[in-house]
C-alpha cells in the first residue's frame, strides 16, 4: 500500500517544499492543500494539489476542505506547514479523517503561546528574554501569536519585529493590537543566531537532531537565515531544549531558535512546531526528519537515523543578493557562497519550483515599471 501524506500550507512555503522533497525522497505520495498553487505543489515531489482555503478565512470551512482533500487522496497523515495550519488542523482533528502527528491540542496550543512557552522555556533552564516597555528600544515587539484574520479579508501573518526608538515600538504595538493581536515587548538580545531542529516520539524523547548557526540575516536584527551551516550539538543547550520538549509534551519536529551573545547563555526567541524555511538545511546534512517524524506519527519502522554532517551550508540566494544591493557590498561573496550551498528552492533534479518564483519575481517587476510609467503620464 503506498504511503501517502498531505502537506497544508499557504502555497508559498519553502518549508513546505523542504518536506515534500524529503518525504518523496523516503518513499511518500505527497499532497499539498493551498489556496493556489504553488511552490511545492509544481515540484516532482508531489503528486496532487488539492484546492484548501486558509484557516483565518473559517476554521470551519478549510477542515471540510482538508477531508475532502485526504478522502480523495487517500492520506494517512495530514501535517500544517505554518502556525494557523497547524492550529486549525489540531482543533479540527478528529473530523480530518487522518493522523494529525501531534500531542493533545491543549499542549499543541501551549508550544505556540509565546508566553507559555517562555515559561515552560524558564522551568526547563533554558535562558528567555527579558519583558521590556517600548521606552526601553530597541525592543522587540512580537504577537502572542501569529495568524490573525486580516481585519480587511484574508489571513494575516505577523512576525517579530526590532524597534529602534520607542516611537517605533509604540506603533508596531498600536498595529498589532489593531489586527486584534495581543503585543509582547521584550529585550533585544544582539548575537549569532543559532537554531536547534529536533523530531521527538510520542514520549516526547528526541529521536533525531541537528543544530545549524546562522552566518548572516536579512532584514539585519530581525530578519530570516540567509546563509546558515550545520555545527556539532552542543550536549548542554540539547539537554535543556530537551526538557522543555518533554515540559511540553511534544511529539513531532521542532526548531528552537536561540540568540548567542557573548557572555551570555543562548537566549529562545522562537520555537517552530512545523516544517521552517531553513529546513533544507538539516536535510543536506542527512537528517530527514519529515521521514522520520511521518514513520513515528504511522508507527513504522523508522528510516535509518544518521549523524548530521557538520559544516554543510544553506543560502537563501535571493535576500542575499538583496542585501548585498541595499549594503552595497558582498555581492561577489553572495555569488560564490551559493556554490555548494542548499536552496530553499533551487533543485537541478526539481526546476519547476526555482521557475516558477522567477515567473512571479518577472510578474511583480512588470506591474511596478507599468505603474511607475502610468504614473508618469
Amino acid at each position: 500500500m503506498p504511503l501517502r501524506a498531505l502537506i497544508v500550507e499557504d502555497g508559498f512555503q519553502r518549508g513546505a517544499l523542504a518536506a515534500a522533497r524529503a518525504l518523496s525522497g523516503a518513499g511518500w505520495q505527497v499532497g499539498i492543500g493551498s489556496p493556489q498553487e504553488g511552490f511545492a505543489s509544481s515540484s516532482r515531489s508531489t503528486s496532487a494539489w488539492h484546492r484548501v482555503p486558509s484557516p483565518e478565512d473559517g476554521e470551519g470551512g478549510f477542515v471540510a476542505a482538508v477531508r475532502k482533500a485526504v478522502e480523495a487522496g487517500g492520506y494517512e497523515v495530514v501535517f500544517g506547514a505554518g502556525d494557523g495550519e497547524v492550529l486549525a488542523l489540531s482543533a479540527g482533528r478528529e473530523e480530518l479523517g487522518a493522523i494529525f502527528p501531534y500531542g493533545p491540542h491543549e499542549d499543541v496550543v501551549r508550544a505556540f503561546d509565546k508566553v507559555e512557552l517562555s515559561e515552560a522555556a524558564a522551568r526547563s533552564g533554558l535562558s528567555v528574554p527579558g519583558a521590556a516597555k517600548p521606552e526601553d528600544a530597541p525592543v522587540v515587539v512580537k504577537p502572542r501569536r501569529t495568524t490573525v484574520h486580516d481585519p480587511e479579508g484574508g489571513p494575516l501573518r505577523l512576525r517579530a519585529q526590532v524597534a529602534q526608538t520607542p516611537d517605533e515600538a509604540r506603533a508596531q504595538v498600536e498595529y498589532l493590537e489593531s489586527v486584534g493581536a495581543e503585543p509582547l515587548v521584550q529585550e533585544y538580545v544582539e548575537g549569532d543566531l543559532l537554531a536547534y531542529v529536533a523530531v521527538t516520539d510520542r514520549d516526547s524523547r528526541v529521536v533525531s537532531a541537528v543544530q545549524q548557526r546562522t552566518e548572516e540575516i536579512w532584514p539585519r536584527e530581525s530578519g530570516g537565515s540567509i546563509r546558515a551551516r550545520t555545527e556539532p550539538v552542543d550536549d548542554e543547550l540539547a539537554e535543556r531544549v530537551g526538557a522543555l520538549l518533554a515540559d511540553l509534551r511534544w511529539f513531532g519536529i521542532a526548531q528552537t531558535q536561540f540568540q548567542v551573545a557573548p557572555g551570555r547563555d543562548p537566549v529562545l526567541i522562537d520555537f517552530n512546531g512545523r516544517f521552517y524555511g531553513s529546513m533544507a538545511l538539516v536535510l543536506a546534512a542527512g537528517s530527514n526528519l519529515p521521514a522520520v517524524w511521518a514513520a513515528l506519527a504511522t508507527e513504522r519502522a523508522l528510516p535509518e537515523v544518521e549523524a548530521p554532517r557538520a559544516g554543510v551550508r544553506y543560502h537563501w540566494l535571493e535576500s542575499d543578493l538583496r542585501r548585498a544591493v541595499n549594503e552595497r557590498s558582498g555581492l561577489v561573496s553572495s555569488i560564490g557562497y551559493a556554490i555548494g550551498s542548499r536552496h530553499g528552492l533551487w533543485d537541478a533534479q526539481d526546476p519547476g519550483p526555482a521557475a516558477l518564483h522567477v515567473k512571479r519575481l518577472a510578474g511583480r517587476a512588470l506591474r511596478r515599471v507599468s505603474a511607475a510609467n502610468g504614473a508618469q503620464r
